[in-house]
């Protein structure tokens, strides 16, 4: 309920504060070439991180067949809409339930995509440092010093204390399981690849943005486009609200017309970029949530799923 009234208020205040005949105007003129190049953007998004996936279930030695892979890594798209893309946890039950990948071993690749994710859009935001307002450099550095610090816990093993804690004492063995996963995956070597493809995939989304304001005859530098876009995510991270809803939209439009794009360019690009990036995702997330729901699981998935737990069960 929440997400819909977000929807609605971030959809009628952009046409309100674009003016609706002008914002109209604008998304009417808008060239399907440009369109179809921001989606194909985004998608490269989504297979860069497809990628960076695929990568962490091998490195830590997690079997999945390509195509449940693909399902299940497009149904956490769908979670898109959670605050601060949490909800991607889904797929470690989709793991669980699909291929029989316990919990733990599963937890650690999704937490650190998130964790690498942030990395990148970081990194990308800092491109364009002295372009940014002091609003939003703030909430850059607030986030990279609570990077270091996870990166420091996680490589360490100083927060292992805390499942010795009566509260979570019975958990401790699957928590440790996932802690000593999260630390292989934070090593000098998966870290650095993780990054990179997470540069990647950051930038194709940036790039969009940069494709849609040319489209609407509004231009900015690339650098600009891409520090703004990664800026626009963080604020909407922090703010915790589904999505980024409003966080990210209202971040974006004041950096676009700050950076002297006209009022209803600015907010028929900020509308156009998030249908192309956050709903576009959504929408393929749905699909997939759809298709593994229809496809039963089959004897080589459960074969997979008994080689999986077997090889767990290994001392």
């Amino acid at each position: 309920m929440l997400l819909i009234l977000l929807t609605v208020v971030v959809f009628v205040g952009l046409f309100s504060y674009g003016d609706f005949r002008d914002l109209g105007g604008q998304l009417s003129r808008f060239p399907v070439i440009y369109l179809l190049a921001a989606l194909g953007l985004a998608f490269a998004n989504y297979a860069l991180r497809f990628l960076r996936w695929s990568y962490y279930l091998h490195f830590l030695k997690i079997e999945v067949p390509f195509v449940s892979s693909v399902l299940v890594f497009l149904a956490g798209l769908a979670m898109a809409i959670t605050p601060g893309k949490a909800g991607e946890l889904i797929k470690i039950y989709l793991l669980r339930d699909r291929i029989g990948v316990p919990i733990a071993e599963s937890a650690p690749v999704v937490v650190m995509e998130r964790l690498t994710d942030v990395i990148a859009v970081v990194l990308l935001a800092l491109m364009g440092l002295a372009l940014l307002p002091l609003p939003v450099l703030l909430v850059v550095a607030v986030v990279l010093g609570l990077l270091a610090g996870i990166v420091a816990l996680i490589a360490t093993r100083r927060g292992d204390r805390i499942f010795d804690l009566p509260l979570i004492r019975r958990w401790s063995g699957s928590l440790r399981t996932s802690a000593e996963g999260m630390r292989r995956l934070a090593g000098p070597r998966p870290l650095v690849v993780a990054v990179i493809l997470g540069l990647g995939a950051w930038f194709c989304e940036g790039l969009a943005l940069w494709v849609v304001l040319e489209g609407l005859d509004a231009h900015v530098s690339l650098l600009r486009a891409l520090s703004i876009y990664a800026a626009a995510t963080l604020v909407g991270a922090v703010s915790a609200l589904p999505g980024g809803l409003i966080g990210t939209e209202g971040s974006m439009l004041a950096m676009l017309q700050q950076s002297g794009v006209a009022k209803g360019a600015a907010t028929a690009g900020t509308l156009l970029v998030r249908l192309v990036t956050l709903w576009f995702a959504v929408a393929l997330g749905m699909l997939a949530l759809f298709l593994l729901n229809r496809l039963r699981p089959n004897a080589n998935l459960q074969q997979c799923g008994t080689d999986q737990a077997a090889l767990h069960a290994k001392p």
